[in-house]
């Protein structure tokens, strides 16, 4: 078209929706013209959209005064410079697209009700400013999507968004931003969404940059950023995401994530509301763990990594996911602790795709579980023809489902796994023998003295001496501290057995010192008992005594004396007579369990046997 006539619209009552686009030659007075005979009161939508416009003449919509016109495209248009007084006249428009154009400046006045506007694809260099020159306050506050994709922008600032505080939607993509500073967005507080992506020259983002508790939405995929050389995980930089408590998605595909799981875990483990969470082509080559942690994770992307494990525990607890993307990556062979069989269940979307997978025995609980499950449903297109074998050379590039190896297949001998089993086997015997003879090792010492005396008696060994010539039968030599064990427990054991024990408190002489008792006692008695403890060893009278114990050593050998250590006396406490006597003379050790009754009877033995009748006890 190259004219239109000024009552070209007369007869369209119920017009809703005008669009004149691809009219290159169409002369744009004679197009405002025109306007004055549209019924204004059911128009809702304007498109003017390839007509090589330059420029839009001031008062391109004065005749639609008073139209409840909602929306206007003016997309793939030349336009160079925008003025917002143009629309004055359109006091109920909400949305407005400019998009692919050639706009570089932007005169931005009061717009009350815009709600949508897009600026895409222009050359706008600066972040415009939304304040109103006079009042200082927002020229746009019912502002909700903003759209600045593909510009060149290169500097934005905490002042950049001052007057936008109603703002949900700020898409940002394919600027040239090198830099994103503390608290670059903290005054967007009703900012829903965030749109970062290809900023190619992005080098730097500060600690604190995403400031923004009300972000649900933040993406940003395709910007290379070197999270691996920019963050450590001693370093403040690790807590980037810290401040986005509300956050639902996290989009970071084609960027260097850490290689430490770690600091990847340092990096995430705030973000407890995460809903989805996109890591295609991040370089990882293990599962986080720290997605185990979300609750209300219900999608997971980590499409075209490097990754061929993960922990068996990495998806127990993921009872919200529906969606799992793990296709592209280095993974060989699922088994059954690759995933718990409640998540395959529950999931919806499941892509293990262009994997090189082998084909192996190790595999058939995949093949199995696919076929007995009906999990192709949930596989996508993508099965069975991006699922191929790429072990053993003679299966390459075979699918998956033309592989069906059996029982009998996946279950000759293996000579390795038997000699595997018989080490593991003979490992833990040896580790459970060792912990036995730990435990229990005193009274094995009794059993091994038991059996010593048994086979001394066949070989006929004689009595040469006998305990009728003394008084007693034994004298015990104990410290005040085991008193009551020697009373009430040694004291009773012997006497039960009708042997003759001379103790100090009952038997000495009234009056007498307490040296010539002992001394005059000693003498009576045929044998001496030495009950030994920590405290024994600290008691003087007790190494007075361990003095004349030695004496009778020496005259009548080691066979004289019944040594037991009632509590084991630790290196501090140890006497250097006390040393000489255990290290030339065998004692028994007495602990309560089962070989108590085995330490009494060895007890009594020696007390009753002869002198001559070796041996007294083993070490």
């Amino acid at each position: 078209m190259e004219t239109i006539e000024q009552d070209a619209f007369s007869d369209f009552k119920f017009l809703r929706k005008l669009e004149i686009s691809y009219e290159k030659k169409l002369n744009r007075t004679d197009l405002n013209r025109s306007f004055k005979s549209l019924n204004v009161t059911n128009l809702k939508a304007l498109r003017f959209e390839q007509n090589n416009w330059t420029t839009i003449p001031r008062d391109m919509f004065q005749h639609l005064s008073g139209a409840n016109l909602m929306y206007i495209s003016l997309n793939y248009n030349n336009l160079e410079e925008l003025y917002f007084n143009i629309f004055r006249p359109l006091s109920g428009l909400k949305i407005l697209y400019c998009a692919d154009n050639a706009i570089a400046y932007m005169n931005v006045s009061t717009f009350h009700t815009l709600q949508h506007l897009d600026l895409s694809k222009n050359n706008i260099y600066v972040m415009p400013t939304f304040c109103d020159v006079i009042s200082n306050k927002s020229a746009v506050p019912q502002l909700k999507n903003l759209s600045l994709f593909n510009n060149a922008i290169r500097d934005i600032s905490i002042r950049s968004f001052k007057c936008l505080e109603n703002l949900e939607s700020l898409i940002l993509d394919g600027n040239r931003i090198i830099t994103l500073d503390n608290n670059v967005f903290s005054t967007l507080i009703k900012l829903n969404t965030l749109s970062l992506c290809e900023l190619s020259q992005l080098k730097n983002i500060n600690s604190i940059a995403f400031n923004i508790s009300s972000l649900q939405i933040l993406r940003f995929n395709e910007n290379r950023y070197r999270f691996d050389k920019k963050i450590h995980c001693d370093s403040k930089e690790i807590y980037i995401f810290h401040f986005l408590p509300n956050i639902r998605e996290l989009h970071l595909a084609q960027n260097y994530l850490p290689k430490d799981d770690k600091c990847v875990r340092q990096m995430f483990e705030h973000l407890t509301n995460l809903r989805k969470i996109n890591l295609q082509s991040t370089y990882i080559s293990l599962v986080p763990d720290v997605l185990n942690t979300f609750p209300n994770l219900n999608s997971i992307i980590l499409r075209g990594n490097k990754i061929n494990r993960w922990n068996a525990s990495t998806f127990e607890n993921m009872t919200s996911l529906r969606k799992l993307d793990i296709a592209g990556n280095t993974i060989h062979i699922i088994n059954k602790t690759s995933f718990p069989m409640s998540l395959l269940n529950s999931l919806e979307t499941l892509d293990l795709s262009t994997n090189p997978y082998w084909c192996t025995c190790d595999q058939k609980w995949f093949l199995d579980t696919i076929r007995l499950n009906n999990l192709t449903k949930k596989m996508t297109s993508e099965w069975p023809r991006y699922y191929t074998c790429s072990y053993p050379e003679r299966l390459r590039f075979t699918m998956l489902s033309n592989y069906n190896p059996t029982d009998s297949d996946c279950t000759p001998w293996n000579v390795i796994s038997l000699i595997i089993i018989t080490v593991s086997s003979a490992v833990l015997v040896i580790f459970f023998v060792v912990i036995v003879l730990f435990g229990c090792q005193i009274n094995i010492k009794n059993v091994l003295y038991f059996a010593r005396v048994y086979r001394q008696v066949t070989k006929g060994y004689l009595k040469l001496d006998s305990s009728d010539e003394f008084e007693f039968d034994a004298f015990v030599v104990y410290c005040d501290a085991d008193r009551q064990w020697v009373h009430n427990v040694l004291l009773k054991k012997l006497e039960s057995s009708n042997l003759n024990i001379c103790i100090h408190h009952r038997d000495f002489d009234v009056g007498e010192h307490i040296t010539n008792n002992i001394e005059k006692y000693m003498s009576k008695c045929w044998k001496i008992i030495v009950v030994m403890s920590n405290q024994f060893a600290e008691s003087e009278w007790c190494q007075w005594e361990i003095d004349l114990v030695q004496e009778r050593r020496r005259r009548q050998g080691k066979e004289a004396l019944v040594l037991i250590m009632y509590r084991q006396i630790d290196s501090r406490h140890m006497t250097s007579s006390l040393r000489t006597l255990l290290g030339t003379t065998p004692h028994l050790s007495y602990k309560e369990g089962i070989g108590e009754t085995l330490f009494w009877n060895t007890v009594i033995r020696d007390v009753s046997k002869s002198l001559n009748y070796p041996p007294v006890a083993v070490l």
